[in-house]
């Protein structure tokens, strides 16, 4: 008798942890359904920046709601330009619109120096290979995309063009603090 009352006990417990559990079910959560404004990421372990996505400088957030809207000009022989002043201070959620008025394909890449470096080499290497990644997408001439990005990690940030052969644009961003 106090067997089976032990593991009933036992089993009520277990089922009502579980029960609580499911209020915080982080396999159904997304990055667009997260409140942004309400994290604290500095207290957060960036650790994992080999987890897909992640950046030293943040991760896209494709379906995230944005904080701002940053419009962005790609063109052949013009650096990179911001229609308005740009500010951009760590935690924001924002979203690119990138038009390119060239007559070629331009790249809109996102991330730290080193990681651009890396990126620029592989693609030297990967010539007419080009492609969308986790921090870069390729926009056709005379079109335009969407890019939404979360910025957290590191306040030294470049979007360049790493194409190769493309003359280097590259365009810091210093997150304000």
């Amino acid at each position: 008798m106090m067997k089976t009352t032990l593991l009933i006990a036992l089993s009520l417990t277990t089922s009502m942890a579980f029960a609580a559990n499911d209020q915080m079910n982080h396999a159904n959560m997304t990055h667009n359904t997260m409140n942004h404004q309400q994290m604290d990421h500095s207290k957060m372990d960036h650790s994992m920046m080999s987890m897909p996505g992640m950046s030293a400088v943040g991760m896209p957030a494709k379906g995230a709601k944005a904080d701002k809207v940053v419009h962005v000009i790609l063109s052949d022989d013009k650096a990179i330009q911001f229609k308005n002043e740009v500010t951009i201070e760590p935690n924001d959620v924002v979203q690119f619109v990138i038009m390119n008025t060239g007559n070629q394909a331009h790249e809109f890449a996102i991330g730290s120096e080193k990681e651009l470096a890396t990126h620029r080499k592989m693609m030297s290497q990967m010539a007419s290979m080009e492609h969308d990644t986790n921090n870069s997408i390729i926009i056709e001439a005379k079109k335009a995309r969407q890019f939404t990005w979360h910025f957290h990690g590191e306040n030294q940030v470049v979007i360049d063009c790493n194409i190769d052969g493309h003359k280097r644009h590259a365009k810091p961003l210093n997150l304000s603090l």
